[in-house]
């Protein structure tokens, strides 16, 4: 199991179709995430749980769209969206995968406005996961 978040100082400046790197590891059970490259890697075979949530700002409508890369490949996409002035953007999901021992799991930022700002807050990407259910084979 692991639990990890960016704070709104360390997302100024980050690049579209980046990926997200340097969180903040709050839990990491068995340690297959790392948090300096953002990338989960599966210690067992197994079905694992995922979530992800960001916020952006948007300023007269916009987007953000955040992509979940497993083994270098695009494997799902989520997309956040607002419209007026002033507003916020976010995308967010939880997902469940079968991985193989060794497959790696990263989130990347794609498209959308960032810097993210807040005020105050200091969660504006979090990215979870854990084991489900540990198998030895799969069909």
């Amino acid at each position: 199991m692991f639990s990890a978040r960016k704070y709104s100082h360390e997302l100024s400046g980050i690049p579209q179709f980046t990926p997200i790197t340097k969180y903040q590891v709050e839990v990491n059970h068995g340690n297959a995430f790392d948090g300096l490259t953002g990338v989960f890697t599966a210690p067992v075979t197994g079905l694992y749980r995922f979530g992800y949530s960001a916020i952006g700002t948007s300023n007269g409508g916009g987007h953000l769209v955040t992509d979940v890369m497993k083994n270098g490949f695009h494997d799902r996409r989520f997309i956040g969206s607002s419209s007026g002035n002033r507003g916020f953007n976010s995308a967010d999901g939880s997902w469940e995968m079968i991985l193989f021992q060794g497959d790696k799991v990263k989130m990347h930022h794609m498209h959308g406005t960032i810097p993210f700002q807040f005020m105050d807050r200091k969660d504006q990407v979090v990215f979870y996961g854990k084991l489900q259910t540990e198998k030895t084979t799969y069909p």
